[in-house]
């Protein structure tokens, strides 16, 4: 198994904190370009209803168009 404190040789940093600002630090970080991938995808795991409100409210201002996994009115 590789070390997750070491930096992957292809892709560089394997851990990222975001303690300033987290959900613009994330959201930036998520649009930076990368050339090894046409697409990113993110889960948030364990994510509860007022943590994903400021993820979402942060997309609909950059005018993405998020795919939600909904159980009703509540986000998955």
């Amino acid at each position: 198994m590789e070390d997750v404190e070491r930096d992957c040789v292809q892709h560089g940093e394997r851990k990222h904190s975001f303690c300033n600002d987290p959900v613009g630090s994330m959201v930036s970080y998520l649009c930076e370009p990368r050339l090894w991938v046409d697409k990113v995808i993110t889960i948030a795991q364990n994510g509860k209803a007022v943590d994903l409100h400021f993820i979402l409210n942060r997309a609909i201002l950059l005018k993405w168009r998020p795919e939600l996994l909904m159980n009703g009115l509540k986000i998955m």
